[in-house]
C-alpha cells in the first residue's frame, strides 16, 4: 500500500511537464491516474495496512499510508473500538482492489 503511494509523485512531476511543456505526451498516463482516485482516496480513509497491540496502555495502534507514502499511526483505546462490517463502509471502491481481505 505505501509504494502504491508513490505514483502521486508521479502525477505531480507530470502535471508540472504538462503545464511546462516539457512533455506533450505524459496526458494520458496522468488522465489514467486521475480516473482511479476515487478508489485510492477510500483506500487512503478506510484501510489499515497494519495493527499492533500495545498490552501495557490498553491501546491499539492503527497504521495507514496517506499522500506520498507517508505512515499515519492512530492510536485508539481497546475499550473504543468497535467492530464494523464490511458492507457498512460507505465506499465501495474499496474492495475493488485485489490486494485487500
Amino acid at each position: 500500500m505505501v509504494r502504491s503511494r508513490m505514483m502521486d509523485y508521479f502525477i505531480v512531476f507530470g502535471c508540472a511537464a504538462q503545464l511546462t511543456g516539457i512533455s506533450t505526451f505524459i496526458f494520458i498516463p496522468i488522465v489514467i491516474q486521475f480516473l482511479s482516485y476515487p478508489r485510492k482516496i477510500a483506500a487512503l480513509q478506510f484501510f489499515t495496512f497494519h495493527a499492533e497491540l500495545l498490552p501495557h496502555t490498553e491501546q491499539v495502534v492503527f497504521h495507514k499510508t496517506s499522500l506520498f507514502g507517508n505512515i499515519r499511526r492512530i492510536y485508539v483505546d481497546i475499550k473504543n473500538l468497535e467492530k464494523i462490517e464490511a458492507d457498512v463502509v460507505p465506499s465501495k471502491f474499496l474492495w475493488q482492489i485485489n490486494f485487500f481481505d
